[in-house]
């Protein structure tokens, strides 16, 4: 039996495309979730094909989602449980040749690696091997993968670098891609929203906002210097935080965007003509789309796009200048890879005798 161990919104979008090819195949797969992101992850679970979850391990916090540092930690305690409960019972009654499946680098994650321990399961772990090589930057993600990585035993890893970052290790499977790219190829060539000129703007990640004075300038420079107005994507996670700062500089070019259904997501990259984001998933994406695309962090563990349709801002202003002046000098022709990830990941635990 194959189990999907996820609990974000950005691992749903990044495991559908390998479940769906796994259904395609009537190979059976069950979900346990934890909810780190409680309604927007209930919400795109039909939108991306997948199953409602076998098990629930935890519902966020008392059905919220993780906003503070207090609220990871009652998680977890409630993961822990979780874990100490059922143990025995899914050892007795998970089949032989079982497999838990994990994505990327959320705590999540090591949740689920560390459940296929306990279970004395194997672990496949989906966008393996990606380090930033430096775990302040970004914290936790990377620590998150390291973790993951010594936890796992078949990594499928995305890039050369990271099948170089785990050279040391058994079973470790290049993918040609990230599976996002699948989640983007999937629904089509269909052209943008439409609506005009304008940028898009996604900064959420608890690293950034938690840094108000990174938020003040950078918020400053895209009001001041943007050429074009900008759609301010705002959700759960970041909009209390943002308010303050819509508030600050006007909303005369801030345009604040409601959370938007994936596949409308990435129709509205697809008709930005450029992207601000600290989000590794959008970096994915915009690399496969060729959006020109400035990734808003210290370091990235992902070498996608970089050196040409995407500029890493290592939080230089000086950068996030540069990048709203000479935007147009970044735009490329969409690319896809070679091979579909997805189909590389499902053919290899078919081989492995793990899907059947």
């Amino acid at each position: 039996m194959i189990v999907f161990i996820y609990g974000t919104t950005a691992e749903a979008i990044k495991i559908a495309p390998v479940a769906r090819r796994l259904e395609a195949r009537g190979i059976p797969y069950e979900s346990w979730l934890t909810y780190q992101h409680t309604a927007a992850l209930r919400d795109i679970l039909p939108e991306l094909g997948l199953k409602v979850p076998t098990r629930v391990i935890a519902d966020g916090r008392n059905g919220e989602p993780l906003r503070r540092s207090r609220d990871v930690v009652r998680w977890l305690m409630t993961v822990g449980t979780w874990i100490r409960r059922n143990t025995r019972e899914l050892r007795r009654t998970l089949p032989a040749g079982s497999v838990i499946v994990v994505q990327g680098d959320t705590l999540t994650t090591v949740v689920g690696s560390y459940i296929a321990r306990r279970l004395k399961l194997p672990c496949a772990h989906i966008e393996a091997g990606l380090r930033s090589g430096n775990w302040r930057h970004p914290f936790p993600e990377e620590l998150d993968r390291r973790i993951a990585g010594r936890l796992a035993s078949i990594h499928y890893v995305p890039t050369e670098e990271a099948r170089e970052n785990l050279s040391s290790r058994e079973a470790v499977v290049f993918t040609h891609g990230n599976t996002v790219t699948d989640a983007v190829v999937d629904q089509g060539d269909e052209g943008g929203a439409g609506g005009g000129s304008f940028g898009v703007v996604l900064l959420h990640r608890f690293e950034f906002i938690s840094n108000p004075q990174l938020v003040d300038e950078t918020f400053a420079i895209l009001v001041a210097e943007s050429p074009l107005p900008l759609k301010l994507m705002v959700d759960a996670y970041s909009g209390r935080g943002l308010e303050e700062t819509l508030e600050k500089h006007g909303r005369a070019k801030l345009e604040p965007q409601a959370k938007l259904r994936h596949g409308e997501f990435i129709g509205l990259l697809r008709s930005a003509k450029f992207v601000v984001t600290d989000s590794g998933g959008i970096q994915a994406e915009a690399a496969l789309i060729g959006v020109p695309t400035l990734v808003h962090r210290k370091t990235t563990e992902q070498d996608e796009g970089v050196g040409e349709n995407i500029v890493l801002s290592e939080w230089k202003t000086e950068r996030l200048s540069r990048f709203l002046r000479d935007y147009p000098t970044y735009r490329r022709e969409p690319r896809r890879p070679p091979e579909s990830p997805s189909d590389v990941i499902v053919e290899d635990l078919i081989a492995r005798g793990l899907a059947r």
